[in-house]
């Protein structure tokens, strides 16, 4: 079970590289923006130095904004994690539980780093049914310590 972004409005087809928040939208925003600054730079012919300096160093700050709005935006990779569970098994037979969030299921030999636990190798998975009734079991990864 994967990450997958809505559609949007009559949007059809997904973009190959999304822009910053909103697709075409930031797009059309950045395209609106550059016109409104062309025009506002046209208005400040007729300014005193003072002001057009003024003027200027927030259109350069709108620039910037503008600029954010065209860079294209990496899908974030928490977005693709799924939660997993852990049984880590101590070598004197106690347990204890533990979550990841991981980009891919895990497999049998893989070995993992527990916060406070160290370097855990997966030897199996065993899985726990659940209440109520009806709802799937959950899969833990059986875990022994690596080193």
């Amino acid at each position: 079970m994967g990450a997958h972004s809505p559609s949007w409005g009559r949007q059809k087809r997904r973009l190959a590289a999304m822009t910053r928040g909103m697709g075409d939208f930031a797009k059309l925003n950045a395209d609106t923006l550059d016109r409104a600054l062309q025009a506002r730079r046209r208005a400040l012919q007729g300014v005193d130095r003072e002001e057009r300096e003024r003027a200027e160093f927030a259109l350069a700050a709108i620039e910037g904004y503008t600029a954010l709005l065209r860079e294209p935006l990496e899908p974030a990779p928490s977005r693709n994690l799924s939660l997993y569970s852990f049984k880590l098994v101590f070598p004197d037979g106690r347990w204890s539980i533990d979550e990841k969030q991981l980009p891919a299921a895990p497999h049998e030999g893989d070995v993992l780093d527990f916060a406070g636990f160290g370097d855990w190798r997966i030897q199996g998975s065993q899985r726990v049914g659940v209440r109520p009734a009806g709802k799937p079991p959950r899969e833990f990864f059986v875990c022994a310590p690596a080193g």
